[in-house]
């Protein structure tokens, strides 16, 4: 068989980014040269006009790419009219077959799209799905890609029927559109899928071809229906349909896309995109990493890209997904044995431009693979005019600053000012709204909707107000203060994280009964704690290592109970399973996990149930900590630790490894101390002068210097931000004047 895939280096420089936002359409038809124009012929170049489709602000285009009848094996390649072609391919089609893909292409001012037949003859067919613009539409969040629907759940279709695929649990109620690999499979005639929005007439376009017998995958950028819902419909014979999603846009947050001239980033018969190290086929059950380099900068979280299977030895397909990810159970490109076929696909990427970006995984086989890079997204920095959040330290989205990218820098809280306090992956303003991102579901937003996203911009939680204070379990339960004393809960629910009693509930923030009159929260995992304004503490959740406090040898309590012999107390933290409190006599108190010593109480038993007071210290003014380490901080301004040793996290002098310290320490050269807050094997502390110093574990950044394998064994300054003036969890600050 005749391969018809171009081969290109792949070293092109880096564009100026144009950040755009999507609008989608119900497929129309704008070309078809079986209505006058006649098949495009070898060499030749036929083009599309889509002046009066798409607004003068459009920057690229989104169309389904049909070829028919093509007389030779050959490949199609789109690109801006007027530009040099680019040594790329975007429908590669073998004599006699009908094959469709979806392509993403930039658009000049002509808005003009040039296809290029390489060899033979073939008609071509582009039905628009939309178009990216400098104003108006949606952005866009890519989610970790899961099936949807297969033949067991609504996939097998008969002869002229239709199937509707339902989104409203798995895309938000804001979604406008969303990305869905459709695979046709097991068709008893040739025959054609068209995917529309629910509720609408269905158009004369369609999606996926597919001969009797025949396997095909194509990607596809369908707008939603009225509650969420996408129509699928198959014209002749029967098949069967799988789905998997991998993302969705929205008017309301998310990444815009920046076009590119199409370039190829990873070719597996050269090396390219690969540190030109592996110029062979990728093996049965094996992957490989993607390093467009420059090509696609650090701070996007996603990119277009055209994937290519060439020559495979055996029937197989291809995924592709983030390297800092499992490898999902779907597929991107469905291949038969000989076969070269190209897919779009619309892949999550992680942030290092040295290393590999994303994986391409072979199930059976051999077979090259060539990627082609369309565009990519990412979050255009929005500035915070006043009181601030500043992060820093490791970052799967949990910064907030629109990246996944790690940096020991402190950078804002994207898009929020007027920050009044601050928790992980949460934040509540001055006008009492609350706002939550990082990695998680919808539910941890507030909403019912569960595919896997990172999103790392702050989005407002629905049905909030009047917030004061906010808290953070670490596995996905979240917390608010309301300025009326009531405490209200969303996310998780695992172990009674919510409070709310046995059963089910609703992902919208409700309110915890029998909880009034709170001054202070804290969240530990899975569980949650208040401190009313009688001085007394209540807990809820998860109670595997005691860390409810009650005394109680029950796995969990979905309903808050008072923590034992605790009065008069002024001050709580958790992190973990241990939990914390200061009582108005300066004592400190702690129970739950002690396994490394994190309760200070001279020893290193399993668990304690009920509070135990913290050996030997007074006047204490300030707690925190996690199932590690305890830090104190005592009214003379002196700094205080006690757990494990590891990693300089008792800011000592010290770094014993697996070794633990049950009873408080005096954390060296600090004077004028006023909070301090952990992280994980280490501390941040803020002083009288607005000034941060940090100690301990710097793996991630987390003292605000390069990443580094040598922990600070002793306090060391922080980032000079001004003024600070609260902390939040460990590698966050509030800064009021930046």
């Amino acid at each position: 068989m005749v391969v018809v895939v171009p081969v290109g280096s792949g070293a092109v420089a880096a564009e100026a980014a144009v950040g755009s936002t999507y609008t989608a359409l119900s497929p129309t038809r704008v070309l078809d040269t079986r209505s006058g124009r006649g098949p495009v012929g070898a060499g030749g170049t036929t083009t599309v006009d889509l002046a009066g489709s798409v607004p003068a602000s459009a920057t690229a285009v989104v169309f389904n790419l049909t070829g028919t009848e093509p007389t030779a094996a050959t490949y199609v390649t789109a690109s801006p009219h007027g530009q040099a072609r680019p040594v790329v391919s975007n429908l590669n089609l073998r004599v006699g077959e009908t094959r469709a893909n979806l392509v993403t292409v930039a658009v000049g001012a002509d808005r003009v799209v040039d296809l290029y037949n390489n060899a033979g003859s073939t008609h071509l067919i582009a039905d628009l799905a939309g178009y990216y613009a400098t104003s108006g539409g949606s952005k866009f969040i890519p989610v970790r890609a899961s099936r949807v629907m297969d033949e067991y759940r609504g996939g097998h279709v008969g002869p002229g029927g239709t199937t509707t695929l339902d989104l409203s649990r798995t895309v938000p109620a804001s979604a406008s559109a969303v990305v869905l690999n459709v695979t046709a499979a097991r068709a008893t005639a040739n025959t054609y899928v068209t995917a529309w929005p629910a509720g609408t007439a269905r158009p004369t376009a369609s999606t996926v071809n597919v001969p009797i017998g025949g396997t095909n995958p194509n990607l596809t950028t369908v707008a939603l229906g009225a509650g969420r819902l996408v129509n699928l419909y198959n014209n002749a014979g029967e098949l069967d349909l799988v789905v998997d999603i991998q993302g969705f846009y929205t008017p309301e947050y998310g990444a815009v896309f920046t076009p590119i001239a199409p370039r190829r980033i990873f070719d597996t018969r050269n090396g390219t995109g690969n540190g030109n190290q592996n110029a062979t086929p990728i093996g049965p059950q094996r992957s490989r990493g993607v390093m467009p380099d420059a090509a696609v900068p650090a701070e996007a979280i996603g990119a277009v890209v055209n994937m290519t299977g060439i020559a495979p030895t055996a029937d197989t397909y291809v995924t592709a997904w983030q390297t800092e990810r499992d490898r999902p159970e779907t597929s991107n490109l469905n291949l038969a044995r000989g076969q070269t076929a190209a897919n779009l696909a619309v892949v999550e990427i992680q942030y290092d431009v040295h290393a590999s970006r994303f994986y391409t995984y072979n199930n059976a086989g051999e077979t090259h693979v060539a990627v082609d890079l369309a565009g990519y997204f990412s979050v255009p920095p929005v500035p915070c005019l006043r009181d601030c959040a500043y992060v820093w330290g490791g970052n799967h989205g949990q910064l907030g600053n629109g990246t996944t990218t790690s940096s020991s820098l402190p950078k804002p809280l994207h898009g929020l000012s007027g920050v009044v306090s601050l928790a992980s992956s949460t934040a509540a303003l001055a006008d009492g709204s609350v706002w939550v991102w990082g990695s998680g579901r919808g539910s941890q937003f507030g909403e019912a909707w569960y595919a896997s996203a990172v999103v790392p911009i702050p989005v407002r939680v629905t049905g909030l107000t009047g917030a004061v204070a906010v808290a953070d379990g670490f596995a996905g339960n979240h917390y608010a203060l309301r300025a009326d004393g009531t405490v209200w809960s969303w996310g998780s629910d695992g172990s009674g994280a919510r409070g709310l009693g046995v059963g089910a509930h609703p992902a919208q923030p409700r309110q915890i009964p029998g909880l009034t009159g709170v001054t202070a929260i804290a969240g530990g995992w899975e569980t949650g704690y208040a401190l009313r304004n009688d001085g007394t503490v209540w807990s809820w959740g998860w109670n595997h290592r005691g860390q409810l406090g009650t005394g109680s040898t029950s796995a969990s309590s979905s309903v808050p109970t008072r923590v034992s012999g605790l009065t008069g107390v002024v001050k709580i933290a958790a992190e973990g399973a241990t939990a914390f409190a200061v009582t108005a006599d300066g004592t400190a108190w702690a129970w739950g996990d002690n396994y490394s010593g994190a309760l200070g109480n001279g020893t290193t038993d399993y668990i304690s149930r009920v509070p135990v007071r913290v050996s030997g210290l007074t006047g204490v003014v300030e707690i925190d900590g996690d199932s590690y380490n305890g830090y104190a901080v005592r009214n003379d301004g002196t700094v205080w630790s006690w757990g494990d040793g590891s990693s300089g996290a008792l800011g000592d002098g010290s770094d014993c490894f697996d070794c633990v310290k049950n009873v408080p320490v005096r954390v060296v050269g600090i004077t004028g101390a006023v909070d301090v807050v952990s992280h994980i094997y280490g501390g941040q502390v803020l002083d009288a002068s607005g000034r941060l110093w940090m100690w301990g574990n710097n793996s991630s950044g987390d003292l605000g210097t390069p990443p580094s394998g040598i922990p600070a064994l002793r306090p060391v300054q922080g980032p000079d931000l001004g003024t600070v003036t609260a902390l939040g969890d460990g590698g966050q600050a509030l800064v009021p004047n930046p």
